[in-house]
């Protein structure tokens, strides 16, 4: 069985899918996480061994600026995230048998 669990957001919204990627996988599931590919969230599913399909850009940089993206940013920003769901997830869910969206932005899962 191939599972996918899929997020965009913080370190709270890919714990929760690391933590669930290693049950499932020790109910003996093939699972991928697809989530921001920041560092942090690179190395985290790496020491637990599920692998990580990065989706979009990073979520750090914008969120610790001093100074938060402009609102006339956030729609394009928003559409290009929505782009890359489409292309990145749809790759990653081939042969899928069950498929999670959480976060933020579940679009086009």
């Amino acid at each position: 069985m191939r599972v996918l669990l899929t997020t965009y957001g913080s370190r709270g919204d890919v714990a929760p899918l690391v933590e669930l990627g290693v049950q499932v996988q020790a109910l003996g599931a093939e699972v991928q996480v697809c989530a921001p590919p920041d560092q942090e969230f690179a190395e985290l599913l790496a020491g637990v061994g599920v692998p990580l399909a990065p989706i979009g850009q990073p979520v750090r940089p914008p969120v610790s600026k001093a100074t938060p993206p402009a609102a006339a940013d956030l729609p394009p920003r928003a559409a290009e995230l929505v782009a890359a769901q489409f292309d990145t997830v749809a790759a990653a869910a081939e042969e899928c048998d069950a498929l999670v969206a959480t976060g933020v932005m579940p679009t086009g899962v």
